[in-house]
């Protein structure tokens, strides 16, 4: 095996790669990478059996073939060397990493022992441009809940709901039991032999593969795949397959809990809500729960924000709202965690607030993006 590649491009795909690799894995082939070159090319692979990621380079051949390095340490070292091009070597069991002013030697494992990643066959179910995935995660998965117990462990994940009813759209769904974020997307090329129209993929590793897609600004849209046994996702651009095993259902009926109507509705700006939730916030961080009463005055068109903490004081404060309508005024109270959240991932100028109730699920939305909906759940108030 020896080749020679671009240092950039080595560099950055050794960081992407690294994402898929356990610090402390159980197996000690998954703390490594796979290097595998053939006559124009060199493939790198690296999975913690959750997620994986392949991606291809461009390079000059000299001997093809194939091995695992371990992925921390290659990775440390081609960051850190300064260098146009870089070559890679396979000698006496070592892979030899060097370059005009550096090199390194690195002991290796056998190809034959690394796992085997996901193919993609047939078709893609669905394809979506790049800046609509990104702004969809960006929307839903904050609302995904981190408890990976059993029983809860689908709300880790994010519903991709597909239906070939629908031509060019599909729902991206994250909640946790006390919120829920919904997206709609536009998607092209939708498949009519889906073999599962509702399918959840963990958070965190979504999480990953929109950063990765936030480096990559000249591609336009990326391919979605299920693989042949079902039980795993694939997104494809560029030179990358990035794969997700899915985690297995049922997924909480998130259409049960979505209001058809409102009692209580007004419009305000993010910036004024913004302000409001800080000025509350160091008591609201002493309460349980975060709790902040939240009162609608419709007559005067504002709503209060209060905290308080027991034996140290009180935090209020009040914002200006309009298009207020509701038949009186409403009295509830939110986690203002949960309200900074929301405040945080939505781009608009304003925001529109509806609600049935002062313990009705509340809905908030992106007034510049009507596609979205974020449902807060309202905790219950002594006063």
């Amino acid at each position: 095996m020896k080749i020679k590649l671009r240092h950039t491009s080595f560099s950055k795909a050794l960081i992407y790669t690294s994402k898929a690799i356990n610090t402390k894995p159980n197996i000690p082939i998954l703390a490594n990478v796979l290097l595998e070159t053939t006559k124009d090319s060199i493939r790198l692979a690296a999975t913690n059996l959750d997620m994986g990621i392949n991606i291809w380079l461009p390079g000059t051949t000299e001997v093809t073939g194939k091995t695992t390095v371990n992925g921390k340490y290659i990775s440390d070292f081609v960051s850190a060397i300064n260098s146009e091009n870089v070559e890679l070597s396979l000698e006496d069991n070592n892979l030899i990493v060097k370059t005009s002013r550096s090199n390194a030697s690195f002991a290796v494992m056998s190809a034959a022992e690394f796992p085997v990643l996901p193919k993609l066959i047939g078709e893609p179910i669905f394809k979506i441009d790049r800046k609509e995935f990104i702004e969809s995660m960006d929307k839903v998965l904050f609302s995904c809940s981190t408890d990976l117990s059993a029983g809860r462990i689908q709300q880790s994940g994010v519903l991709f709901d597909i239906s070939s009813e629908n031509v060019d759209k599909i729902s991206f769904i994250g909640l946790d039991g006390f919120r829920l974020s919904k997206r709609e997307s536009k998607v092209t090329d939708l498949s009519k032999n889906i073999t599962k129209e509702e399918v959840i993929v963990p958070a965190r590793y979504l999480s990953e593969l929109s950063k990765i897609l936030s480096d990559y600004s000249d591609v336009d849209e990326l391919e979605v795949f299920l693989s042949e046994s079902g039980s795993q996702i694939i997104f494809k651009f560029d030179d990358i397959e990035f794969s997700i095993r899915l985690l297995e259902g049922p997924y909480p009926d998130y259409r049960r809990i979505m209001p058809d109507s409102s009692s209580f509705t007004f419009e305000v700006k993010k910036s004024d809500f913004e302000d409001a939730i800080k000025v509350v916030n160091s008591f609201a961080k002493g309460n349980l729960g975060n709790r902040t009463l939240f009162d609608f005055d419709i007559e005067n068109s504002k709503v209060t924000l209060t905290s308080t903490v027991a034996e140290v004081g009180e935090g209020k404060t009040e914002f200006l709202i309009s298009s207020a309508d509701g038949e009186s005024d409403l009295n509830t109270a939110f986690t203002l965690r949960y309200l900074g959240d929301l405040v945080n991932h939505i781009k608009g100028q304003d925001i529109v607030f509806e609600s049935k109730g002062p313990l009705a699920a509340s809905v908030y939305k992106d007034k510049s993006d009507p596609h979205f909906v974020h449902l807060i759940m309202p905790m219950r108030r002594d006063t």
